[in-house]
């Protein structure tokens, strides 16, 4: 090969490793494996195309089989805050109250014997929504459910007192449905300011999940700030492993 072809070759491959990563967060260091992690989820669906919130219910069985198969302690949100010891626990939500959880979502989790948090909006409009028959039956097999607001609102965009009667209405209504007490509140789109944190404290909430991307010990983050791991409904196998490894695949 001429010098010439050589420093061609030389420079397609830097250009390709760059590439790869810009694309991929391989440069992350990855977390380590006893730190817990919570994964959000929100429709599974059995054939649909995967991509944002909605994924395929194989792609998703893949998901938690790897997990169970790599050590994974599936908890509630509150049992991983409540646990003595969180060391790899991993907690599961779900968000809005997609039918579809109960459907697709609970017979893949039923095989590992893992429950998972669901965060219902009452009256999130646009959505076939679990039954109260369907919570009950996920109840009795462990399952938790916190609240999402009442009408799944962009808090930042809502006035304060309608943002505050929001969240403490979604906290009422989850549970007149289970008939138990309704412990933690997810934030709709990922969007909230402080004093939304604090009207979920007011509320009487005991933890609170975002949108933020991290992987971090217990005792590291705020409980009415946890982060959680997106789980894109279109990301593959190499992807969710970066995801589950380092926080994101991406940027």
């Amino acid at each position: 090969m001429s010098e010439p072809l050589r420093w061609l070759a030389v420079f397609l491959v830097a250009v390709a490793i760059l590439g790869l990563l810009a694309r991929y967060n391989l440069w992350r260091p990855p977390r380590p494996k006893a730190w817990p992690r919570l994964l959000m989820y929100h429709s599974i669906r059995p054939t649909a195309a995967s991509a944002g919130i909605v994924m395929d219910v194989d792609r998703f069985a893949w998901q938690v089989d790897w997990m169970a198969r790599h050590g994974a302690r599936f908890v509630t949100v509150s049992q991983l805050l409540s646990a003595e010891d969180p060391r790899g626990m991993v907690a599961i939500t779900f968000d809005d109250g997609y039918a579809d959880n109960y459907h697709y979502a609970w017979p893949v989790l039923r095989r590992h014997g893992a429950p998972a948090t669901v965060y219902i909006a009452p009256e999130i409009e646009g959505v076939e929504r679990l039954t109260p028959a369907m919570i009950h039956e996920l109840q009795a097999d462990g399952w938790e459910f916190g609240a999402h607001t009442v009408h799944h609102c962009h808090l930042p965009s809502t006035e304060s007192e309608t943002a505050r009667e929001e969240i403490a209405g979604s906290r009422k209504a989850v549970e007149a449905v289970t008939g138990r007490s309704c412990k933690s509140f997810a934030y709709p789109f990922g969007k909230y300011q402080q004093e939304h944190v604090d009207m979920v404290r007011e509320a009487g909430f005991q933890s609170a999940v975002t949108t933020r991307k991290a992987i971090a010990p217990r005792n590291r983050v705020g409980r009415l700030e946890l982060p959680r791991l997106s789980m894109v409904g279109q990301m593959n196998r190499f992807e969710f492993w970066l995801t589950y490894s380092r926080g994101r695949f991406r940027v």
